[in-house]
């Protein structure tokens, strides 16, 4: 009868591996080099960062360009359909009223130089209501129980939400 003896095995963890140009320590007992020393890339690695910075920074101000450009205008939905779109009137024009129709009933609409506000809803907490006018562009107004959404668009004067001193 034959008897085969295996040596013992034993695994060891290598200390450090490396992903692309990256040492990453696989070993939690071995701590792991510094942010620094992981930051540290080619010159192609820095240019390519700079270029995907700039190009995402680009693509936010077309993005933003594109929402704010055109004349300011009131987009009214009912849920996900869009009802109506009004320009917002300019100071010395006549106010509009009208009604839409909702879930809970009718809301009146008021269209005048200081922007646009529901001056009336059915719903309970009448947030909407007390929300006042909007004017600036990417401004909304929501009354969620009677499922109307206005939105501005356009080239609305922009503002501050607050300054401190």
């Amino acid at each position: 009868m034959t008897t085969f003896i295996l040596p013992p095995i034993s695994v060891v963890p290598p200390a450090a591996a490396t992903i692309g140009r990256m040492a990453v320590s696989v070993n939690p007992r071995i701590p792991r080099q510094g942010m620094s020393t992981l930051l540290k890339g080619s010159v192609t690695d820095r240019i390519l960062l700079l270029v995907s910075l700039l190009g995402i920074t680009a693509a936010w101000f077309t993005v933003q360009a594109l929402v704010a450009s055109g004349p300011a205008v009131a987009e009214i939905y009912h849920g996900k359909r869009l009802l109506a779109t009004y320009p917002l009137p300019k100071a010395g024009e006549t106010p509009k009223t009208f009604q839409i129709d909702g879930e809970l009933g009718p809301s009146e609409i008021l269209l005048d130089e200081d922007g646009v506000r529901i001056t009336s809803s059915p719903c309970s907490a009448q947030r909407c209501v007390y929300s006042g006018a909007h004017r600036h562009a990417g401004d909304m107004i929501a009354c969620v129980p009677n499922r109307i959404l206005i939105t501005i668009r356009g080239s609305a004067k922009r503002r501050f939400d607050a300054i401190v001193e």
